[in-house]
């Protein structure tokens, strides 16, 4: 059994269930909960969309218990092209600071946490020609690189076939 979020990144690396975790049953209409993982080209984590994206009860937050979930959506960012443009923005401190876009390609899957078969496959890309208005960055990540991302209110239509049928 998953101890962690970090624990399902083999469901979606590998297909590799957990046995014990609650079974899908999509002829149940009911609300099948869902673990949102995300790999924006490095490393899998767990990611809690805005509230408001998604109805409550969807996606497992930060607090739940990850072997509750009975699904665990996989967003996937496969490639990165850049835009061309490049944004005139600030640092925290104030200094000029050059940001360069760029526009993406994702994979989007739902696959069963329990058996680790997969349900739904989707490829997209994530565009924009707007600068951002704000951006955040961890430790190792180019300063300088704005990513347009799909968002999850873009994919909640093409999930909730299988999280609330």
């Amino acid at each position: 059994m998953p101890t962690s979020a970090l624990d399902l990144e083999r469901v979606c690396t590998d297909g590799l269930g957990y046995a014990g975790m609650p079974a899908y049953d999509r002829t149940k209409k009911t609300v099948h909960p869902a673990m949102l993982m995300n790999n924006p080209g490095d490393s899998w984590s767990q990611f809690e969309p805005p509230s408001g994206d998604f109805p409550r009860g969807w996606i497992l937050g930060y607090a739940d218990k990850p072997a509750e979930a009975e699904l665990v959506v996989c967003v996937e960012r496969t490639k990165a092209t850049p835009t061309g443009k490049v944004c005139d923005m600030e640092t925290d401190d104030g200094k000029p600071l050059k940001i360069r876009t760029y526009n993406t390609s994702y994979r989007l899957r739902v696959v069963e946490a329990r058996t680790g078969e997969e349900l739904y496959e989707h490829t997209g890309e994530a565009e924009s020609d707007e600068c951002p208005v704000y951006i955040f960055t961890s430790e190792g990540e180019d300063k300088d690189k704005y990513y347009n991302e799909v968002r999850p209110k873009d994919y909640r239509k093409r999930v909730q076939p299988f999280i609330a049928p």
